[in-house]
């Protein structure tokens, strides 16, 4: 081959590389298009629930892996600092759970020799229906032409609406007129500071890691459609009321993909581990006999949705 054709071939060779690198290779915008779209996901989020008497006994716990949906809506872009980061998300999830927990009526033969606990002698399936809604603004720094980090607060809201339905009542609930039912519905605020570190390794794909933590606040319990008192009498004169239950540290962990099918449209798959508590309430009902007991809530969620970025 001449020394022309050679030269012709690694001119047309240098030429074609970086278009070829161009296609390949990642940056940016592949990461402030992913933070720029609408989207469903498929939600299944497995709850992780456990109860402490006030003497830290185990009262009751709760778990089951229950399905929903989610809608998001998140948008990057240069509106006051630049890159600019705003975000919502909108999630419920339906199913049922598996209850085990104590007679709720004191028996001495229901009681562990060893631990003066019932914990075991009621099971129940349970219906839970979560729903959460939150809000988040922060601002991206680039760290290099394909890594970003966006640091930001959000705020959001926790809604458990919780069915009681006994299916193995215990021989002094049983000896009560009615059922052992009613419905419990938890509530709770939340503020986070968190950051995302996201990465974009070849063009289309952003990996994403997540984490937050901050407080719950103006967290209440109210129990409605109660038909047996004495067991679940929690206002001043023993009928259905709400108690207050404190606040606690909230924190969140998450890690996500997302990536670019075809133009801009998105496929994007992700997990997140959520831990708060519920502090004790004050006493209350007749003779003030009830209190609602501390618990640790932890929810453990997938996602797998689609997306159009704008």
């Amino acid at each position: 081959m001449s020394s022309n054709h050679l030269k012709t071939f690694s001119l047309a060779t240098i030429g074609i590389l970086p278009m070829i690198c161009k296609i390949a290779s990642a940056d940016l915008n592949d990461i402030i298009s992913s933070n720029s779209q609408i989207g469903v996901q498929f939600v299944t989020t497995d709850i992780d629930y456990t109860e402490t008497s006030k003497e830290g006994i185990k009262v009751d716990t709760e778990r089951g892996f229950i399905p929903g949906f989610g809608v998001s809506l998140s948008v990057m872009k240069n509106l006051i600092f630049g890159n600019d980061y705003f975000a919502f998300q909108f999630s419920q999830v339906h199913g049922d759970t598996n209850y085990v927990g104590s007679s709720t009526v004191p028996i001495p033969f229901l009681l562990n020799a060893n631990t003066n606990s019932s914990y075991g002698s009621l099971t129940q399936d349970n219906r839970a229906s979560l729903i959460d809604f939150s809000g988040r603004f922060g601002k991206g720094f680039e760290l290099t032409e394909t890594l970003l980090v966006t640091p930001y607060v959000e705020i959001g809201h926790h809604n458990w609406n919780r069915k009681i339905i006994s299916t193995t009542p215990t021989p002094a609930i049983a000896a009560v007129p009615g059922s052992l039912g009613n419905t419990e519905d938890y509530n709770n605020y939340y503020y986070a500071f968190g950051s995302m570190l996201q990465f974009s390794p070849v063009h289309n794909l952003v990996l994403t890691a997540n984490a937050m933590v901050g407080s719950t606040f103006s967290s209440t319990m109210k129990s409605s459609g109660v038909t047996q008192q004495i067991v679940t009498a929690i206002g001043p004169n023993g009928e259905a009321g709400t108690v207050n239950l404190g606040s606690s540290v909230f924190y969140k962990v998450g890690l996500a993909f997302d990536y670019a099918l075809y133009k801009n449209f998105h496929v994007n798959a992700g997990a997140e581990y959520v831990g708060f508590d519920y502090g004790r309430s004050i006493m209350t009902g007749p003779q003030a006999s009830y209190y609602e007991p501390d618990s640790q809530t932890n929810y453990t969620t997938v996602k797998a949705g689609i997306g159009y970025a704008f």
